[in-house]
């Protein structure tokens, strides 16, 4: 299947047509879905083309999908977020739409699994942003770092994010020292300046780690 890494004009349109859509009644959940789907992709520089996001009632089991390839309207990078679900806590929405951009990241620029979607490639780009998920695609937890500065930095409520302890979520901790954590999906090299690396092992680019990392349970 040929990768649609080329932006698709018709994806903004349908953006615009939705966030102008006043009498849709998932119209105020489109603009923040997009408005994050917009800071993701910068924040964490994942060179996504603009996603068709569609709000639509789907299995309960579900909590969001990404279409590979093209849908019916012949539309590219579609992310389904289950409208079923719209009454969770936003942290958890976001969660999820993070999740499906991955997916989206990892079939334009990874390899997605045949018979293991969330394979080990999936499951390891995911960790770097704190995201714990399992074979079957389940969120198991939240680790403190890149996606739970980011909700903080705009004032979500994280309140559904506590840790195992039932302790607030950490804040970044900062040392003296210039020397600075950075982790790909498989090691951990410390670095006294910004680092761009690609690792040969695992293929993941090397992020800035996070001093403080405790786990934070999704599971009710």
């Amino acid at each position: 299947m040929r990768k649609l890494i080329a932006p698709e004009p018709i994806n903004a349109r349908l953006r615009d047509h939705e966030l102008s859509a006043d009498d849709w009644r998932h119209h105020k959940p489109a603009q923040l879905f997009h408005t994050w789907a917009e800071r993701f992709n910068v924040e964490f520089k994942l060179d996504l083309p603009t996603p068709a996001i569609r709000i639509e009632s789907v299995s309960h089991s579900h909590l969001g999908a990404y279409r590979e390839g093209r849908n019916g309207f012949g539309l590219a990078h579609e992310i389904t977020m289950n409208s079923r679900h719209l009454d969770r806590p936003l942290c958890q929405q976001l969660a999820t739409l993070l999740h499906e951009l991955l997916h989206a990241w990892q079939f334009l620029y990874g390899k997605p699994g045949r018979r293991n979607y969330h394979n080990a490639a999936f499951r390891r780009k995911a960790a770097l942003y704190g995201l714990l998920i399992n074979e079957q695609g389940e969120h198991l937890g939240i680790l403190a770092g890149r996606f739970t500065e980011l909700l903080r930095k705009y004032g979500v409520d994280m309140a559904q994010l506590p840790t195992i302890d039932g302790s607030p979520q950490p804040v970044r901790q900062r040392g003296n020292s210039k020397m600075k954590k950075w982790r790909c999906g498989c090691t951990t090299v410390r670095c006294a300046v910004h680092l761009k690396a690609q690792c040969m092992k695992c293929g993941l680019e090397f992020a800035e780690a996070w001093s403080e990392l405790r786990l934070v349970d999704l599971t009710h």
